[in-house]
């Protein structure tokens, strides 16, 4: 009787789903409207399989010195995504901060946080 009990008990129990893999090549999209400065990330991302996230991205604000490529870390778990990196623009480092959802088709989008003015972005895969 027991074991037809934890039968049952395990069979009704909700499945886990796992996370989605966020690792491949990302474009984001993003936008400090009030300042009007918009720019576009590329970064190649891996998902270390805990929801850990970690890569280059490629940052280019249309000004030759704020070129670079920073290491950018982050995490996804459920539908919550963060990912930062430090680069430059006009001469002045800056951390970027990323924090948006991920959505039922993939698209992250959210906000981007630099201690200062505030952007909005929305991040895809290639």
């Amino acid at each position: 009787m027991k074991k037809l009990l934890l039968a049952a008990v395990i069979a009704g129990a909700p499945a886990v789903a796992a996370a989605a893999d966020m690792g491949g090549s990302w474009t984001i999209n993003a936008a400090f409207d009030s300042m009007g400065i918009k720019y576009v990330a590329t970064c190649a991302l891996k998902d270390d399989g805990t929801g850990k996230l970690s890569g280059p991205c490629h940052v280019d604000l249309g000004d030759p010195s704020s070129a670079s490529d920073p290491a950018a870390t982050g995490s996804v778990s459920g539908s919550t995504f963060d990912l930062g990196y430090d680069t430059t623009y006009q001469g002045s480092p800056v951390h970027l901060d990323y924090k948006g959802t991920v959505g039922a088709d993939g698209v992250v989008t959210g906000t981007i946080d630099t201690g200062g003015p505030q952007g909005t972005f929305t991040a895809s895969r290639k």
